[in-house]
């Protein structure tokens, strides 16, 4: 725990000292809401429409953290040789580096989370508090197997440019494809459209929503949907840490 402590600590530090990352995760996804929402400025959004409305766009926010920061990043660590180093200083063992890198990147996307319920807050500034307790419950829930899930990118023998360019192009699609497909109210359907990480996080999210509202057997379907994403996406990502490469593909080791 110690070790994966001071990797914590070190990989905060490096990732808060970056404005960069704060483009992608919060600024975009906030003017895009801002954009799209201009005329209901100044009128008052019912709660559970706004959390409804803002699915996709946490979605967008957690899934392109664990992208970038998970999965990238550990291809970025490898090709420059840290990641190596810091299997080294573990005593050969990876999880140490990669959880450290995770917890880290799981603070920066909550902040980045609560930054974008801040601003959608003036759409209902009476329900600010609710807002951010509610973004804080489902995050945990949404973003801890996202986040173990991106891990397996550093599985894949492929050069960091390449990769990231795929990576993100793909981010787009998933986001469109959670955005465009509708309800297929049986659970089959809505575990294969869970298996897109996008919606995933989108349908934590509405499920929390509407067990705020009301308690009922589509509601339990939808919970039992989650639970077992949850169960899949996390077994992958764990199973995927041993296997994490270490060798550059353009350096000589």
């Amino acid at each position: 725990m110690k070790l994966i402590l001071n990797y914590f600590k070190t990989f905060t530090k490096v990732i808060f000292s970056e404005k960069l990352p704060f483009l992608y995760s919060v600024f975009f996804p906030a003017v895009l809401f801002l954009i799209n929402n201009f005329s209901r400025l100044g009128q008052t959004t019912p709660f559970s429409q706004l959390l409804l409305q803002t699915a996709n766009y946490v979605g967008y926010i957690i899934v392109s953290v664990a992208i970038n920061g998970i999965g990238i990043q550990l291809i970025n660590f490898r090709e420059s040789g840290f990641l190596k180093t810091y299997i080294m200083i573990s005593g050969g063992d990876k999880k140490y580096a990669v959880f450290g890198l995770i917890l880290s990147e799981m603070l920066f996307g909550y902040v980045s989370t609560l930054l974008f319920g801040l601003v959608l807050s003036i759409f209902n500034l009476k329900s600010i508090i609710l807002i951010l307790i509610f973004y804080t419950i489902t995050y945990v829930i949404a973003a801890i197997p996202v986040f173990l899930l991106a891990v397996i990118l550093s599985v894949i023998a492929t050069r960091l440019n390449t990769i990231s360019t795929v990576a993100n192009i793909v981010l787009f699609g998933m986001l469109w494809l959670s955005a465009a497909r509708t309800d297929t109210h049986n659970l089959f359907g809505e575990l294969l459209y869970g298996l897109n990480p996008v919606d995933y996080v989108s349908q934590v999210l509405i499920t929390g929503s509407n067990l705020l509202q009301n308690v009922n057997v589509n509601t339990l379907q939808q919970l039992l949907i989650v639970v077992i994403l949850f169960v899949i996406f996390s077994t992958i990502g764990l199973l995927a840490i041993p296997k994490v490469r270490l060798n550059s593909l353009n350096m000589r080791n």
